[in-house]
């Protein structure tokens, strides 16, 4: 039996499946996120021991791990939190953001690790608020992201998967290495972790051997096989992820080189851009009684186009941390049903927009994630793009790759390859194909609206 363990921003689940692959069991708890952005260590490690205890009870004898990523935590030698987790949300860095660092966003090569959403400044948040300098130069406490917490609870190695190392600021992504100066122009003094790939023997945990350690947006890649150029992956949960495969290193400009998976020494790529809660954007429509689930899934866009900004934490592409969520062009007669046909529309036309800036040939898009069960997003996704847009029948993307990584140590599933059925999503939405173009003019002025977010 295979263990999967998924801490993601809003649930920890646990998943518990046969050698055939077929799901056995499946259990979870809420992770509660702050207004702050931040969540409670202390609840992801009591999560962690109570779903390996329920693993071991149902007969798992090998499991994994994904965690959300870019996000911090400190704990001492005896695993015991030091702070918060700063999770990927958290903004409240105005303070640290002086300008030196808001100039040295525009070098070359390093620019994109000192914008204000990096997460550098979260580690510097937590450097600062908890006052680890002394400790971390003693070697008596780390400070890494939420995967080297969770490794360093269940094997007391100072560790962080490839996945998740080359998305914390310090680690190349093509090298694996530290990149030079971030430590001293970020003004830390930082003790880094060995760096793992990510199927490995990390050891034995309760009677169980811990085998896979990865991110999660990267392990639903695996998952969907969008491991091969083409083939992307467009998740739809906290936020919005869109996954180009590159297969081999790339950089583009606004776009985050991806590490897809490292394994048996070999090291697949990608780009990524994202778009920060846009799912709790919809989720906060649901709680102001303003649409529910079942309504925007069967929703038939129509009417006058709303201009919407899904971005309650601002915009990582285009670069725009400033920006918060808004609808614009309200009119008198504006009716609901054509706000939320905005919101579904857009969330459609920002995948669009990031493969056509990105200059991504697509061949097909694969999309999971919670929000994957929206029809109207997915008609709406397949009226825009030119490339046949796919559903798996079991969203839960994150779990699948890591068993996809599982399965592969025992010779039972090939990387590169899909696990799962998929079904292809039909539609044509003349209000989709029509508004897209609206929405890129208007897009143009983002900058001209930064005053009135900032004094928002």
């Amino acid at each position: 039996m295979y263990g999967v363990l998924d801490i993601g921003t809003t649930k920890i689940k646990i998943f518990v499946y046969d050698k055939e692959l077929s799901l056995r069991y499946r259990e979870s708890v809420d992770n509660v996120t702050f207004p702050d952005g931040t969540q409670d260590p202390n609840h992801i490690a009591a999560s962690v021991k109570h779903f390996l205890n329920v693993a071991r009870e149902r007969g798992v004898r090998r499991f994994g791990v994904a965690t959300y990523r870019a996000s911090v935590v400190a704990w001492d030698r005896g695993g015991r939190p030091l702070t918060p987790v700063y999770t990927w949300l958290f903004d409240r860095v105005d303070d640290l953001y002086s300008r030196r660092f808001a100039a040295l966003q525009h070098l070359p090569k390093l620019g994109i690790l000192f914008r204000k959403y990096s997460p550098l400044f979260r580690f510097l948040r937590a450097y600062k608020d908890g006052e680890l300098g002394s400790c971390l130069k003693a070697g008596t406490c780390f400070l890494w992201t939420l995967d080297g917490f969770v490794a360093y609870l269940l094997t007391r190695r100072y560790v962080s998967d490839a996945t998740n190392a080359t998305l914390s600021g310090f680690i190349h992504p093509k090298s694996f290495r530290p990149i030079p100066l971030v430590k001293e122009l970020l003004g830390v003094e930082l003790p880094l972790p060995e760096v793992v790939e990510n199927y490995g023997d990390f050891g034995n945990v309760e009677g169980m051997e811990f085998r896979v350690l990865i991110a999660d947006q990267q392990a639903a890649a695996v998952a969907e096989g969008a491991t091969n150029r083409g083939v992307v992956k467009v998740t739809l949960g906290t936020g919005l992820f869109v996954d180009m495969p590159t297969v081999h290193y790339a950089e583009g400009s606004g776009l985050i080189p991806l590490v897809l998976y490292k394994v048996g020494g070999g090291t697949r790529y990608g780009l990524e851009a994202y778009l920060p809660a846009a799912g709790r954007f919809i989720d906060g429509l649901v709680s102001l009684g303003l649409a529910s689930y079942e309504e925007l899934s069967g929703l038939d866009p129509g009417g006058d186009y709303i201009y919407v900004l899904p971005a309650p934490a601002g915009l990582q592409y285009p670069h725009a941390a400033w920006v918060r969520g808004a609808l614009m062009g309200l009119r008198l007669y504006t009716k609901r049903e054509e706000v939320l046909s905005s919101v579904v529309a857009t969330l459609s036309f920002y995948v669009k927009y990031v493969l056509e800036t990105g200059g991504y040939k697509a061949e097909r898009l694969r999309v999971d994630g919670g929000g994957s069960r929206f029809d109207s997003f997915l008609r709406c996704l397949a009226s825009v793009v030119e490339a046949p847009v796919e559903r798996p029948d079991d969203y839960e993307g994150t779990a699948r790759g890591v068993l996809s990584l599982l399965a592969y140590g025992d010779g039972l599933a090939e990387l590169g390859k899909p696990l799962g059925r998929f079904t292809r999503i039909g539609g044509e939405s003349l209000y989709c194909k029509r508004n897209f173009e609206t929405w890129v003019r208007r897009m143009k002025f983002l900058k001209s609206l930064k005053p009135f977010f900032q004094t928002a």
